[in-house]
């Protein structure tokens, strides 16, 4: 959960509304909003690679095209590159391509 916290602090601090789901039991752990953009985000926390379960994912595609947005994965994890915070780092993948997304310019796809 604390992942979570981390991931929503970012995109708060980018300009994002942010909707934490509750008890982190739904498709998506953050719904979040930036201008006609909605991300509905599944949290990923590892030391090593962190995993996404089938179901997850297929949860996850049904809730963001039922509601017009775009599911995404993020991971946060202790490597180098994305927004990093002390040692660890936060990406963004969409899905099924695995796409990396960047959240300062997501906004106006």
């Amino acid at each position: 959960r604390e992942a979570e916290y981390v991931v929503a602090l970012y995109l708060k601090s980018l300009g994002w509304d942010i909707a934490l789901s509750r008890g982190s039991r739904g498709p998506a752990d953050i719904i979040a909003k930036r201008s006609n953009t909605y991300w509905f985000i599944q949290v990923k926390s590892s030391s090593g690679v962190p995993r996404i379960r089938g179901y997850e994912i297929k949860r996850l595609k049904e809730i963001a095209a039922s509601k017009g947005g775009l599911p995404v994965v993020s991971t946060l994890q202790p490597f180098s590159n994305g927004f990093s915070t002390g040692n660890y780092s936060i990406l963004f993948y969409m899905l099924d391509d695995w796409q990396v997304l960047d959240p300062l310019s997501a906004a106006g796809r």
